[in-house]
């Protein structure tokens, strides 16, 4: 499974461009389009060839790699520059920092159902797409998505930069990183404290198994319980026990009833995936929380990735990965 994320300060086209320089900086020989596609694919670029071509001219005209006949590009010495500046600047972010500029750029509207809205992405083999469909509305049912809307490329299809390879589909689904942004642009501030494991039995939850802290990590904490194979999202979905990847949030007290009435709001338009609403003071979910704030819990946008892996789908898991207009969504039904 691979994962990628927005880079919380140059645009997409630069991130695109600055992991061409890296792929290239790892290689003594020159290289083509075809196996930079494939090592983009791996570290959770999907780029069409000629996608590839365009960034490698930017790179060229701008003198960070050089042609080499036909045989590929090379990085120059002023690319590898511009690389060490960037990977600079990357390694003093964090995924906390990524997550909420993810999040900044929400412009969903909760009165007409418009917007921008954070989208995780998933790549299967196109013998799976039926079964996407089939997991998604399992998940709506038992109140498992964070919003009821999805989009699927077929192979060879390309939307807002995102190719998907031939024999494969990608799968477009709405993140909980979402309503963090509906609650920022409503006045609300939060604080994104950590991603773990919720313990349900009777379709309750109960506890945190597991915690990791979002401040000042670089790994996803819900991709590390992901990878491990650490959750079981269909057992809840048949029994009602089992442990789901969720997060929590701390929001002062004096937005506690706006928040409850956002909540309200979403929840009638089909929105779900809230976990528990903490009261003001008190611990949620066996976790306390500080001082005159309130915990609010919801479950984590990589769900569906995590429900097919359970079923041994091979997915490439990319989340969260982009911004998406909502109108460009299907509604599951």
């Amino acid at each position: 499974m691979t994962a990628t994320y927005m880079h919380p300060v140059k645009d997409d086209a630069y991130r695109k461009e600055i992991e061409i320089l890296r792929i290239l900086s790892e290689h003594r020989e020159p290289i083509g389009s075809i196996v930079i596609r494939s090592e983009l694919f791996r570290r959770g670029f999907l780029l069409s060839d000629r996608a590839i071509r365009y960034h490698l001219k930017i790179l060229e005209e701008r003198g960070l790699v050089r042609g080499v006949g036909v045989e590929g590009r090379i990085i120059t010495d002023k690319g590898l520059e511009e690389l060490r500046r960037a990977l600079a600047y990357e390694r003093v972010g964090s995924v906390l920092t990524k997550y909420l500029s993810l999040a900044y750029r929400v412009t969903y509207d909760l009165d007409d159902e418009s917007g921008n809205v954070v989208a995780n992405v998933m790549v299967v083999n196109k013998d799976y797409k039926g079964r996407i469909i089939e997991v998604l509305k399992l998940l709506k049912d038992k109140d498992l998505l964070p919003a009821p809307y999805y989009r699927i490329l077929d192979g060879g299809e390309e939307y807002r930069g995102i190719y998907a390879p031939e024999g494969k589909v990608v799968a477009f689904t709405v993140c909980n990183l979402t309503l963090d942004g509906i609650l920022i642009h409503s006045g609300v501030p939060l604080i994104l404290k950590y991603g773990g494991l919720v313990q349900f039995i009777d379709y309750k939850p109960i506890r945190f198994t597991e915690l990791i802290a979002y401040e000042g990590t670089t790994i996803p904490p819900l991709e590390i319980f992901v990878y491990r194979r650490m959750t079981s999202i269909m057992r809840y979905v048949d029994s009602g026990s089992g442990l789901i990847p969720a997060n929590l949030r701390e929001i002062p007290m004096e937005a506690y009833d706006k928040v409850k009435e956002i909540i309200d709001v979403l929840h009638g338009k089909g929105w779900r995936g809230i976990v528990a609403f903490g009261k003001p003071n008190e611990p949620i979910l066996g976790i306390p929380i500080s001082m005159d704030r309130f915990g609010l819990s919801m479950v984590g946008g990589l769900i569906p990735s995590a429900a097919l892996a359970e079923i041994g789908v091979s997915v490439d898991i990319f989340a969260p990965h982009l911004i998406v207009p909502i109108e460009d969504m299907e509604c599951i039904v």
